[in-house]
């Protein structure tokens, strides 16, 4: 399974920094390849709540549903899935003076005829990546460092 690691820097605290990814809706600035992240019902934010994520990779649209599975101190974990891939964002949050660093790791389960193809996708995964770094870096810059 694909795996996808890249650690970026945000002057802002932890606190501040994890707030803003807990709330997946803003994956629509942050993320490269979100269209569109809203939730799905109005349950609040917190452990379980879900968005629908429409993302475009390799030139289609595909649907997520994600899910904040884990939501601790310096930590969080958001699984999108639907009957092709099941990703799974893992997001460790450590002080780094008064700013934050954030190791964001991806990782990509392939289902069905997807699984076969899985080698062929490893290089668009890493590009991904490359991308979804430089929006993360340049959102995370713009988050208040009070």
């Amino acid at each position: 399974m694909p795996t996808v690691t890249r650690t970026v820097h945000s002057p802002a605290p932890v606190g501040t920094v994890q707030a803003y990814l807990r709330d997946f809706t803003n994956a629509e600035e942050w993320d490269a390849g979100t269209i569109s992240c809203t939730p799905v019902d109005d349950t609040p934010l917190g452990v379980g709540k879900q968005w629908r994520n429409v993302s475009e990779f390799r030139g289609r649209e595909t649907t997520l549903i994600y899910t904040l599975e884990r939501d601790d101190p310096g930590h969080l974990r958001i699984v999108g899935r639907n009957k092709t891939v099941t990703s799974e964002d893992d997001l460790v949050l450590t002080a780094d003076g008064p700013g934050t660093t954030l190791t964001y790791t991806a990782t990509f389960t392939f289902h069905g005829l997807a699984k076969l193809a899985t080698p062929l996708l490893v290089p668009a995964l890493g590009s991904l990546g490359d991308e979804a770094q430089r929006t993360l870096q340049a959102a995370l810059e713009k988050l208040p460092v009070t």
